[in-house]
């Protein structure tokens, strides 16, 4: 999910699990539709419930080493504001949550250890986020 503030700047979550940023969501469970998963982890990672969500992006990401194809979709969750980010409630997965220049995203969102293709996603999804459009990526990269 990505939210943005009044400047285009980026909310990320810090993980207590893992040694970089990352942006609201997870892993559909079963007979789940990816919109129901990101509704489902707002409530759980942040306490909110954002009922109009605009699907930004669908990345194809090929499989490589143990890790099986896979689609990432990214829906927009608009604006937060003080009003909205007074609710937040951070689940005990995340350990704080800030907002960030898409160039600090890049850097945050970045793991040297795993292939990693959000922060050139999220540089695409913020991109598209300004029209109205959905963009099909394949690792990352749009597809002519």
């Amino acid at each position: 999910m990505l939210f943005v503030d009044d400047k285009n700047n980026i909310f990320l979550l810090k993980p207590t699990y893992k040694d970089y940023w990352d942006i609201p969501g997870g892993v559909t469970s079963e007979n789940e539709s990816p919109r129901e998963t990101a509704t489902r982890e707002l409530k759980k990672e942040l306490g909110l419930e954002v009922k109009k969500l605009k699907l930004l992006c669908i990345d194809y990401v090929s499989a490589f080493g143990p890790k099986d194809e896979s689609l990432q979709f990214i829906f927009f969750g608009g604006k937060l504001n003080e009003e909205t980010l007074s609710k937040i409630k951070l689940s005990e997965e995340h350990s704080e949550y800030k907002f960030v220049s898409i160039k600090e995203a890049k850097i945050l969102t970045s793991n040297q250890k795993i292939r990693n293709f959000l922060p050139r996603r999220l540089e695409q999804s913020l991109r598209i986020s300004k029209i109205t459009a959905t963009i099909y990526l394949e690792n990352s990269e749009t597809v002519d």
